[in-house]
């Protein structure tokens, strides 16, 4: 028998019709549509969707700034103002429980003849909760004996006072037929650890006793007036580096001492992050007690690359100086720009440069020219600023003493010497000695303020007059 081939079974297909490879095209067409509105359309709404709501966001952010930026002169503003509402708050209280001060102030206060207070008591320091806080306070105990009228002379004179001193306790006893006898008990707060102020309360005048034979000198560097012919110019007229025309010219010859540096009432400002240093006291000085020691550690790579040292408050000048000088104690040397900061009551700032570099060791005094347009005035002095060259680094530190302004010789038609005066305006409770007390730290300049001022012993001085006060 022959073997059969198997069969393939064969599926004939028939070709497409054109209709129907349209819609086959179709199909394709549509699933690439639903695949691409899937995975590609749709996230990319979502996307330009959430990019659409951050555009609206930072813009909303942006117009903020704005409008930040445009108060900016109004916040500056505020911010000096609220910093010496702060200031004057914290004048009223004692820094620190110091019993020397304290008894120092006292002794000034206390100056009535009809009373005997022969002794002071002073208790530990103690805490006291006042609301939140924990005050330090101390307590002090005076026994006394006197008239009535002089008794009542003393309780006002306390409440005088330019640091609040509470009369906390006060007994009357009968000694005879017009004395009393008894003991006031005063309670004294402190600031310490509460807000961060200069220590010293009381300020010790000086006085000029460098001549022949004097049992006083004063310290050195002691100025007040120069003479134009420059017979006291040559204490200042050497080690002088800068731009200056020296303090010896006629036209300009009294010396009026802006910052001593006696009180710490300045502190560091860095530009940026990669500024570091600190400002603090030092011993080693020109005058006085104490200098500033400015100590920088910079790596000038920032927009700006300054070291600042902050004047607190700042020096407010109501008249263009003819010159600006300091002294500084330089250690090493170094390209740095060493400069002053003025502030306008509009609250733009003026930087001006002292000194290109360090090219000096030791003292050496420096000037710098103050603006000179009167528009600008009143004019601050808020700022003394070191800046580097850009990508720089330099480590150093130098001392600052002795900021000075040279103003034209006050004289009058007649050629005399007339001082610099201050201007003070008469606040609730003022007396004029208080306002001797508060302004020179002591009574002996009342009379000079009664004087200049054509007032009378027993006076009631209006709230808001203004009395005219030899600026020292």
């Amino acid at each position: 028998m022959m073997n059969k081939k198997p069969q393939i079974s064969r599926i004939n297909l028939r070709p497409l019709t054109k209709s129907e490879k349209t819609l086959l095209v179709l199909l394709g067409i549509v699933v690439v549509f639903y695949l691409s509105s899937s995975f590609i359309l749709t996230p990319q709404a979502e996307k330009v969707s959430s990019l659409n709501a951050e555009i609206v966001t930072l813009d909303n952010q942006i117009a903020d700034m704005n409008n930040t930026i445009k108060k900016e002169d109004n916040i500056k503003k505020e911010w000096k103002m609220l910093h010496r509402e702060r200031d004057e708050i914290l004048k009223n209280y004692f820094p620190v429980l110091d019993q020397a001060q304290i008894i120092y102030l006292l002794n000034d206060l206390i100056v009535d003849d009809r009373v005997n207070i022969s002794d002071l008591n002073f208790t530990n320091p103690s805490e006291e909760k006042l609301g939140e806080m924990a005050v330090q306070n101390m307590s002090i105990s005076l026994p006394y004996s006197g008239s009535y009228d002089g008794t009542m002379n003393i309780i006002k004179s306390l409440g005088s006072s330019p640091r609040r001193i509470v009369v906390d306790n006060l007994t009357m006893d009968r000694e005879g037929d017009s004395n009393l006898s008894g003991n006031i008990t005063l309670k004294i707060y402190s600031l310490e650890g509460i807000a961060k102020t200069d220590p010293d309360v009381i300020h010790v005048e000086t006085v000029d006793g460098d001549r022949e034979g004097s049992l006083i000198a004063s310290y050195d560097g002691y100025s007040d007036t120069i003479t134009s012919g420059g017979a006291q110019g040559g204490a200042y007229g050497s080690g002088k580096s800068g731009s200056g025309t020296g303090i010896n010219d006629s036209d300009y010859v009294k010396v009026y001492k802006l910052d001593d540096f006696e009180t710490r009432n300045y502190s560091f400002i860095p530009s940026n992050e990669n500024i570091k240093g600190t400002a603090e006291p030092s011993t080693i000085k020109k005058s006085g007690k104490y200098s500033l020691r400015f100590e920088y550690n910079m790596f000038a790579i920032g927009q700006e690359n300054r070291a600042y040292v902050d004047l607190g408050p700042g020096i407010e000048l109501k008249f263009p100086p003819k010159t600006i000088s300091m002294w500084v104690d330089a250690f090493g040397y170094s390209p740095g720009t060493l400069g002053l900061r003025f502030r306008t009551q509009d609250g733009e700032d003026i930087d001006v440069v002292a000194s290109q570099g360090i090219s000096w060791l030791g003292w050496s005094e420096v000037e710098a020219q103050a603006p000179q347009d009167l528009d600008l005035y009143p004019l601050t002095l808020t700022h003394v600023y070191f800046e580097m060259p850009f990508n720089r680094d330099d480590i150093g530190v130098f001392l600052i003493d002795k900021l000075q302004a040279y103003y034209p010789v006050n004289e009058d038609s007649q050629g005399n010497n007339q001082p610099i005066y201050d201007f003070y305006v008469v606040k609730p409770g003022d007396t004029v000695t208080s306002i001797s007390r508060f302004v020179y730290g002591t009574i002996n300049y009342k009379n000079e303020i009664l004087t200049n001022n054509s007032l009378t012993a027993g006076d009631v001085l209006p709230v808001g007059k203004v009395l005219v006060l030899v600026r020292r």
